[in-house]
């Protein structure tokens, strides 16, 4: 490692590289309990020139790097697959570029958290639509990009985050650096269009889990804020899960605008009261789930008629409404008042000690979720064995189900599905047994799901290996696949292993 490690200090000085065996193992892990994969190096870049040159080294040493911004991915995406490589830490390049008030564009360095970055855009009275993945605070431009992320913060509105890349400005695997969209073209002075000069090799890098390029700026449409604001919680009545996609598909056929709906489903609301999490639902008699929708309008007039068309469609599936303030129960109110998309969306996270996600977000169709929601459950009893030596252990048994469901598009929800376990560090020992179910059981799942035909938009090292390993892609699909990928990256140098590309390590 000597000789790669002086060249690296040589691109970044030794103030942004480490090889320390506690900085390695600071990154050697994601949000799951299991997965792990220690660097040998651990770098921070401060643009694409740095990036550019570490990759053409690590090209010539045959070293794999990863791509890591925020750190927030739940499939292992921003560690390596197994031990070794180069961690690319994107968070130095965390700053504005420009604002375009004008055009309303807004180009960013690719480390900057959405927490960050919209903090600066409501000074402007502006924000980014969809505010990126629901651990949005601290989780990066990049990654949201990388994984078409979505979580509440105008998903309903607006869609994932990717819908919104005007540009991007990419560090390709070889280290060659190209704009995308507008900037395609050398005399173009500002980024204002996505399609055109050519085909749109923006898609390329949107989704791409970090195989295909480091992304290192990127221009993203943003939207003036609404001055009206409207938002309800309800209580639900039984068979929840199919009355609420009743009432999403309704509120797409009529075509009514929504910034955001969202359902949490009876099991988190009951143990989630029990446990103390939502003190705002004590006084509840029934704790059974919830939905709640937020409204964004430019006129009085328009907001009222908004809110009674929904409230017309919910309440004729007799949905009880709560009262308007957060301490009635209004969840709505404090998740879009308070910044609450970003600070509930795994609420089952952390309630015991070491009590952790593996999860399985997908989206899809709204008349599908709630039949993947009931295989869930019949999962979960057919894996009551294991449970149970985990259980043995823990006396607590892992929990399966959903996070918040919500509305993310016109026929599209997104779910926060999978289960809840412990890692194998508990009570002060090591139960290497713990690890071992958790990932069979968490493969076993990824699988039941993938085979309702969801789509899933964060893959990292785990679900992308997955769906390969179960067949899931066409043949004529994952062979394109694998070609593009060859093509930019012939050593599979970058995120080498996911999606089983591996090149010729």
């Amino acid at each position: 490692m000597t000789t790669l490690y002086q060249k690296l200090v040589n691109i970044v000085s030794k103030k942004y590289i480490s090889d320390s065996l506690i900085v390695r193992h600071a990154y050697s892990r994601n949000v799951d309990p299991v997965l792990q994969g220690v660097p040998d190096v651990v770098i921070r870049p401060k643009d694409a020139q740095e990036i550019s040159e570490i990759l053409k080294v690590a090209n010539q040493e045959n070293i794999p790097v990863t791509p890591r911004g925020g750190g927030d991915c739940e499939f292992g995406g921003s560690k390596p697959i197994g031990d070794g490589g180069i961690v690319l830490d994107m968070k130095r390049m965390n700053n504005i570029v420009n604002l375009d008030e004008d055009n309303l564009i807004v180009s960013v360095e690719a480390g900057i958290s959405w927490g960050k970055l919209n903090d600066y855009l409501c000074h402007f009275g502006l924000y980014t639509g969809c505010m990126g993945p629901g651990s949005g605070m601290t989780a990066s431009i990049g990654g949201g990009v990388s994984h078409n992320s979505s979580g509440g913060g105008g998903s309903a509105k607006y869609g994932s985050c990717s819908e919104h890349v005007v540009s991007l400005e990419v560090v390709l695997p070889t280290g060659a650096i190209i704009e995308t969209g507008s900037q395609a073209n050398r005399f173009s002075k500002v980024p204002f269009n996505r399609f055109g000069n050519g085909p749109d090799l923006a898609g390329l890098f949107c989704g791409d889990n970090g195989i295909m390029g480091v992304k290192t700026k990127v221009s993203l449409q943003v939207f003036p804020k609404p001055p009206f604001t409207h938002y309800k919680t309800f209580l639900m009545p039984r068979k929840s899960e199919e009355v609420t996609a009743k009432i999403y598909s309704e509120i797409g056929q009529k075509g009514i605008e929504v910034y955001d709906a969202i359902y949490l489903m009876d099991l988190i609301v009951k143990f989630g009261c029990d446990q103390g999490l939502f003190p705002m639902w004590d006084k509840l008699k029934k704790k059974r789930a919830i939905f709640f929708y937020t409204v964004e309008a430019n006129s009085q007039v328009e907001l009222d008629e908004k809110v009674k068309q929904l409230d017309n469609i919910i309440i004729s599936k007799k949905c009880e409404s709560l009262g308007p303030e957060i301490s009635d129960g209004n969840i709505a109110k404090w998740h879009y008042t308070e910044q609450g998309h970003w600070q509930f969306y795994h609420n089952l996270w952390g309630m015991f000690p070491a009590f952790e996600p593996l999860t399985a977000e997908c989206s899809t169709t709204i008349e599908l979720f709630p039949r993947v929601l009931q295989d869930i459950e019949k999962w979960d009893m057919e894996h009551t064995k294991d449970m149970k030596k985990i259980m043995e252990i823990t006396n607590f048994r892992p929990m399966s189900g959903s996070g918040p469901i919500l509305l993310a598009g016109a026929n599209v929800v997104g779910l926060s599905c999978g289960f809840n376990s412990f890692a194998s560090y508990y009570d002060g020992k090591v139960h290497e047994i713990i690890d071992e179910i958790n990932l069979k059981l968490w493969k076993s799942l990824l699988e039941r799901v993938s085979k309702w035909g969801v789509t899933w938009y964060m893959m990292g090292d785990l679900m992308s290996r997955v769906m390969v390993d179960i067949g899931a892609y066409p043949a004529g699909y994952y062979n394109f696949m694998k070609s593009i990928k060859l093509t930019l990256d012939p050593k599979s140098i970058l995120s080498r292993g996911k999606f089983n590309f591996w090149g010729n390590s």
